[in-house]
């Protein structure tokens, strides 16, 4: 059962700016450069997520932990070293956040996702699985990009006009390297720049807002999970509500039996009136977005499984798919590698 009680509060530690005023400040600056392992753990938990653990990998290794911290609205952007081989466990994570590698490189897994951190690969996070950090090396240096769960799905709930209603499943990495992706870790980095200027337009109320929704929209434009193709289509602007109804009930009950009949009946639309929808505002029909779901389902629950207690066929089946032959196609089509592959591993 998840634990939800809140993290204990980080010990008083030196920090620049100043704490928000009983009116609520827009930005918060906080810093920390500290050797001692424990302030460091605290520090770090109260301003990400809770640490289990932090340990340094080497005997030799001694802490030489930085931290610049922005708080803006929903986010938290936080310049990260430890300025040591380290090893740090998280509880479950309330919270989404990517890291925008700055130096070095960073090793972790999450819910049996492998994630790595350098270059131009970000590594990103989701809710409600244990993270671990198996090896933070010294010369690594990250902006941590900590985001709110209601402010992101409420941001991407606006965008589509659809009820969001589960976290949003998020890859393990994302391509910084040109691109989209490219344009956020620019919008991120420019905004961490601001951390020393405690008289910029940062502090102003009127751009707190614009800000945090152009970094939250740009993350979900930017990164891909199962929204993304509808976000960038061109006439996302409206979408009937019988659409809208039944992707809710899709990406709630994938599993289900569902045919074109049943759906347009949970969505309140007659079949053509649906089809004709899902075509034009989605670009693809009402039983293909159903098998898009849970082929994305499948994969992840694959990835995570453990190959000696569960086979491709007990997953596929357990998401809708009936004709293993069909599914095994669909799958590489998607993924460009075998089911079994995916359970197996590399």
């Amino acid at each position: 059962m998840r634990d939800h009680r809140r993290p204990r509060p980080a010990p008083r530690v030196p920090h620049a700016g100043t704490a928000p005023p009983a009116g609520g400040a827009p930005v918060q600056r906080l810093s920390l450069a500290s050797s001692d392992i424990e302030q460091v753990r605290a520090f770090g938990g109260s301003m990400f997520y809770p640490r289990k653990f932090l340990r340094p990998l080497r005997r030799s290794g001694r802490l030489t932990a930085q931290f610049n911290v922005l708080r803006v609205g929903g986010l938290t952007i936080g310049d990260v070293r430890y300025g040591a081989d380290v090893t740090l466990g998280y509880e479950q994570p309330d919270a989404y956040q990517v890291g925008v590698p700055l130096a070095g490189r960073l090793i972790a897994h999450q819910g049996g996702r492998a994630i790595v951190g350098a270059g131009d690969q970000a590594p990103v996070f989701r809710v409600d699985e244990d993270v671990t950090l198996d090896h933070w090396g010294a010369d690594c240096r990250q902006l941590g990009v900590k985001i709110d769960p209601t402010v992101l799905e409420q941001q991407l709930q606006t965008l589509l006009d659809v009820p969001i209603r589960e976290p949003i499943r998020l890859p393990a990495q994302l391509d910084i390297a040109d691109g989209p992706g490219r344009s956020w870790a620019n919008l991120i980095r420019l905004t961490a720049a601001e951390f020393g200027a405690d008289t910029g337009l940062l502090d102003h109320p009127l751009l707190v807002h614009r800000l945090q929704d152009a970094l939250t929209a740009g993350l979900l434009l930017a990164v891909d999970h199962p929204y993304r193709e509808h976000l960038l289509r061109s006439d996302q602007a409206y979408r009937p509500a019988p659409v809208r109804r039944a992707v809710d009930v899709i990406h709630a009950h994938p599993d289900q039996p569902w045919t074109v009949g049943t759906l347009a009946r949970a969505a309140g639309a007659n079949v053509r009136t649906l089809q004709a929808g899902f075509r034009r505002y989605l670009g693809t029909t009402p039983m293909a977005y159903l098998r898009h779901v849970r082929l994305e389902r499948v994969h992840e629950d694959l990835l995570a499984a453990d190959p000696r207690e569960t086979s491709v066929a007990d997953v596929a089946h357990r998401w809708g798919f009936v004709h293993m032959g069909r599914f095994a196609g669909a799958y590489r089509d998607r993924y460009q590698a075998r089911p079994s592959r995916t359970l197996h591993g590399p």
